[in-house]
């Protein structure tokens, strides 16, 4: 875990974040990342216990208070419409505004079959990795217009890319991987963030879609290292916790983009970078 130091009055200063999927992973360290900056943090997650993997919301909101900053942990099922209007109402209680939406949380299984199987796990992961976000989307701009603005950042992954074309067979390591709703979730999230960045930037309001690219995670861990990924090429949860804190300094100049967070953090110093293809 990366160690971050007390905030002064950071960038995000009196900003207000919600970040989903943030008990532990690449969601804890953005939490973390953006309360450095001065933001106080919402806390969104499933784990409100430790179970199998480690972290809880409220071990995450401990970590963020004790940057000097303001920390509210909630409990959120991207399945249910109920926990999604309860976290933007609950932080409106008690912050009063939301400045900050990442859209981190996503459900990732085992591989399920195409042939011989049915479409069940597909609604589950559209339901959280696509539904969710965006009636998130949705309740948050609504809020960040009457204000006068704020700025959404959507992790997405390069699993979204299409594939290139099989010249063989699929192999039986490829069969053991991630299901494919995976990226085709990750492809609809991206089509979210380009699709409506025009009618939110009339509100004042960026939305930004950020690859994290190849990050060593608990949940991935636990997983057991696989044979047919080269984790050579990790990058630290750092660089992705750099590339949001980036766009949330300026969101409008990275709006309506899919952005690798590698390469935005590499030009932080040059402009804005190109989009992904």
């Amino acid at each position: 875990m990366i160690a971050f130091g007390p905030v002064g009055s950071g960038a995000l200063h009196n900003n207000v974040a919600i970040v989903t999927g943030s008990s532990r992973g690449i969601g804890k360290v953005l939490a973390l990342k953006l309360a450095e900056e001065g933001a106080d943090i919402v806390v969104c997650a499933r784990s409100q216990e430790r179970g199998e993997l480690p972290g809880t919301i409220g071990e995450t909101a401990a970590a963020v208070e004790a940057l000097g900053v303001r920390a509210l942990p909630l409990k959120l099922d991207l399945a249910e419409d109920a926990d999604i209007e309860a976290v933007v109402d609950r932080t409106l209680g008690e912050f009063g505004r939301i400045d900050i939406l990442v859209n981190n949380a996503v459900i990732v299984g085992p591989r399920q079959k195409l042939l011989g199987g049915d479409a069940e796990f597909l609604d589950h992961a559209y339901r959280v990795n696509v539904r969710g976000p965006y009636r998130l989307v949705q309740r948050v701009s609504e809020v960040m217009a009457a204000q006068g603005g704020g700025t959404i950042v959507n992790i997405t992954s390069g699993a979204a890319r299409h594939p290139q074309p099989p010249v063989v067979a699929a192999t039986a390591a490829e069969l053991d991987s991630m299901d494919p709703s995976y990226g085709i979730t990750k492809a609809a999230l991206d089509r979210i963030t380009t699709a409506y960045a025009s009618e939110l930037k009339a509100h004042n309001i960026a939305i930004v879609a950020v690859s994290p690219g190849l990050v060593i995670t608990e949940r991935i861990q636990q997983a057991a290292i696989r044979s047919n990924v080269n984790f050579s090429r990790a990058e630290s949860p750092e660089v992705i916790a750099s590339a949001v804190a980036l766009i949330c300094r300026d969101g409008m100049q990275y709006t309506g983009r899919v952005l690798a967070a590698r390469d935005l953090v590499a030009n932080s110093h040059g402009g804005a970078p190109d989009a992904q293809r």
